[in-house]
């Protein structure tokens, strides 16, 4: 029981110590930094993508190519 009161003082102090030494300020920022990393990350996302789907088509036609050359040795 002891340690659980302790554990609710530590929290309300650091949540005290976080708003008063500008803990909003340093959210924003980090918040703005993590929505650029994002949007990074969200192009590098759509290129594999579109990489990943050439060679899933390209490797459906080499399947397809193969079926063909065996109806035609029949």
């Amino acid at each position: 029981m002891k340690k659980f009161i302790l554990g609710i003082f530590i929290g309300v102090v650091l949540i005290l110590l976080f708003t008063y030494l500008g803990g909003g300020s340093a959210l924003k920022t980090v918040g703005e930094k993590t929505i650029e990393v994002g949007e990074r990350v969200e192009v590098y996302e759509q290129a594999l993508k579109d990489a990943t789907q050439g060679l899933l088509t390209k490797k459906g036609e080499g399947a397809k190519e193969t079926t063909q050359e065996k109806d035609i040795k029949k």
